[in-house]
């Protein structure tokens, strides 16, 4: 569960949350904008939302990074995308990391993970076919929890490539999302997600190194972590 976020729930509190979680991630026809106006218009109760339905992504995802950084952590440079309001940044720092900057659609979201001052800089930027101005090799590692699933099977691969832009050759994108995302013959709507994911591995622009499944992502539903090496 989610910190701070109280463990006994009434029926009526689960129910909200449950109807604010299904209208935030839409469904497969619900366009990238749509689910980012979403986000910012409830960002003020997105950590309750997502404690209520037992959200474990950010611990999962900051778990991953801990066991690709054993040491010397606090100079690990992190880029956390989704960042939302800093759930992840939160873990990260939970397991000694110490140089973390945020990327965020949502300037609402954005505002809210200021609060906690547990980033150095905040990018307020969508991915997509855009350029990202940050300096290539500029990170260690870039962390990704919570994207939307709907925006994350549309991505371009052109918003891949950035992400591999910026990390150090050596370095990982680490990903927490629902399994069904990754196997071949999982979620028919990620088929886009799938092949860009496979076509940069084959122009050797990164190699997965672990596919790790767990169970509970969310309401119950299995996630996975994928972690890919940049070359």
């Amino acid at each position: 569960m989610s910190r701070g976020i109280p463990g006994n729930s009434t029926q009526k509190e689960m129910e909200e949350a449950a109807n604010t979680f299904r209208l935030l991630i839409g469904d497969d026809s619900t366009e990238a904008g749509v689910i980012i106006n979403r986000f910012s218009q409830n960002s003020h109760r997105y950590e309750e939302v997502l404690g209520r339905m037992n959200f474990t992504g950010h611990t999962q995802c900051a778990q991953s990074a801990a066991d690709w950084f054993p040491r010397n952590r606090q100079d690990v440079y992190i880029l956390d995308v989704a960042a939302g309001t800093g759930l992840c940044g939160d873990e990260l720092r939970s397991h000694g990391f110490r140089r973390i900057d945020a990327l965020e659609p949502s300037e609402q979201m954005l505002a809210e993970a200021k609060k906690k001052g547990i980033y150095g800089q905040h990018f307020n930027v969508v991915l997509g076919e855009n350029n990202v101005d940050i300096e290539s090799g500029t990170y260690d590692a870039v962390t990704i929890s919570g994207l939307s699933i709907v925006v994350m099977k549309k991505l371009p691969r052109k918003a891949f490539e950035e992400l591999i832009r910026i990390v150090k050759p050596g370095g990982y994108i680490i990903n927490a999302s629902y399994h069904n995302i990754f196997p071949e013959d999982g979620d028919p709507e990620a088929a886009i997600f799938r092949s860009n994911i496979k076509a940069l591995g084959s122009q050797g622009k990164w190699t997965l190194v672990e596919l790790r499944r767990f169970k509970d992502y969310v309401c119950g539903d299995d996630g996975a972590v994928s972690v890919h090496k940049v070359l």
